[in-house]
């Protein structure tokens, strides 16, 4: 019997790390502007803050139809293509936004920006089932955070040194090397190739029986997605609540975030692999619940934080709270989207991820208005809220444990090529 010492190693493939390349250059060009969402647009078109508001709260609205769309594409013509376009929709958006002079060129350009944004997220997430299987997907999802996170925090740093070289002529540039960013993306995509293992490769010659009916008609999986939208409406926290809670409502100095977001920010990209790794041989429901009961208590130390006495203990809470729902993200991120992408028939994987995708869409939208107006009405409120439903989410997701296909749950041997190096904790056997 042949021993597995004496097997050949996966052959690797460049495909993963330019899809990997791709992703961190994408990552790169909107961290430049992400964390000036809104200055940044009335400093590039002249616009009014409220108009600039307004205009991109109905585009965010308007984009959320891409999602569905976006799954019927992938499932027809692949992911790659549709990922690719996502890319190119994008960089004509910000191509055109130092061009904008009225509101409803605001809209338009916003939109179409947004329509990419949202299609983006059912596209990368497929694309990255299809390119990887078993415990290899899980692996490949911790990558995708890692490269992402690196990418925006380097945005950002980059967007700051612009602005006080360049001046407000900066926020010009920074549309131009985001349209530059999503072209090399799609480049970067390009040149990776659509490369799906042969077991995992399909097109729109399968037939796709249901389409959306199918999808709405897995009780199972809609559970999952109750339970995602919780856990998505926690990921607000930090770019929504939180600047609200600390500066708002606990009178915290505003430089504190900058302090809380560097904290996140660096953590996410050196945890995503040890995490990951700890989590390899575990199910892929409890491993998301413990990421959530997590999530529930960081909404419990952030609603402690609001009875310390003002000054050092704030602050020192903030820091404490915000590293406990740091790891909540860390734990959260792979094997909420490799559970997904398992549960999906590959015929129609677009459809299921796009629903599941749907609810960052969802929480997009819901979470500005409904934090704010719960951290207005009192300020434990918000955590008061969040951290129940989080908890009932947590529930949800370990009673599916079992009606879930055992390969679903539990992260199988990878049957992909390899993409990325191997990991340093896998022993062989004979």
């Amino acid at each position: 019997m042949q021993s597995v010492l004496s097997r050949k190693p996966p052959r690797r493939r460049p495909g993963g790390t330019a899809y990997l390349a791709a992703l961190f250059v994408d990552a790169l060009g909107s961290g430049l502007y992400l964390p000036l969402t809104l200055v940044f647009i009335h400093e590039v078109t002249g616009l009014s803050v409220t108009s600039v508001g307004l205009g991109v709260t109905v585009a965010a609205t308007a984009g959320l139809a891409a999602n569905p769309v976006a799954g019927v594409l992938v499932d027809r013509f692949g992911s790659h293509p549709v990922l690719i376009g996502t890319y190119l929709l994008r960089a004509l958006g910000f191509a055109l936004y130092p061009l904008v002079g009225s509101f409803p060129a605001l809209i338009a350009v916003a939109a179409l920006i947004a329509v990419g944004d949202r299609a983006y997220y059912p596209a990368t997430s497929s694309y990255t089932a299809a390119i990887a299987s078993g415990a290899d997907r899980d692996r490949l999802y911790a990558y995708v955070a890692m490269a992402r996170n690196i990418g925006f925090g380097l945005g950002g740093l980059l967007s700051a040194a612009a602005l006080s070289v360049i001046g407000d002529h900066g926020f010009a540039v920074m549309a131009v090397v985001n349209a530059v960013s999503f072209v090399g993306a799609a480049g970067c995509l390009a040149f990776a190739g659509p490369r799906p293992h042969p077991e995992l490769r399909h097109s729109g010659a399968v037939p796709q029986h249901g389409g959306y009916r199918r999808v709405l008609s897995d009780r199972p999986f809609l559970t999952l997605v109750g339970a995602e939208q919780a856990f998505t409406l926690a990921h607000s926290v930090l770019p929504v609540a939180l600047p609200l809670y600390a500066v708002v409502v606990l009178g915290a100095p505003p430089a504190v975030l900058g302090v809380l977001y560097t904290l996140n920010t660096v953590l996410l990209v050196v945890g995503q692999l040890p995490v990951r790794r700890l989590q390899a041989r575990t199910r892929r429901t409890h491993a998301l619940a413990l990421g959530g009961a997590v999530f529930a208590a960081s909404c419990g130390a952030y609603a402690a934080v609001a009875y310390l006495p003002h000054g050092g203990w704030q602050l020192t809470g903030l820091v404490a709270a915000t590293l406990v729902y740091t790891a909540g993200e860390l734990m959260h991120t792979a094997p909420s989207s490799a559970l997904a992408a398992a549960i999906a028939p590959a015929a129609v994987r677009g459809r299921y991820l796009a629903v599941y995708q749907l609810t960052w869409g969802v929480s997009a939208v819901l979470a500005p208005a409904g934090f704010s107006a719960l951290l207005d009405a009192a300020a434990p409120l918000l955590w008061i809220v969040l951290c129940p439903l989080l908890t009932v989410a947590c529930a949800m997701v370990l009673s599916l444990s079992g009606r879930l296909p055992a390969a679903a749950v539990l992260p199988q041997p990878a049957t992909t090529m390899a993409l990325l190096p191997a990991e340093t904790d896998q022993a062989t056997t004979p």
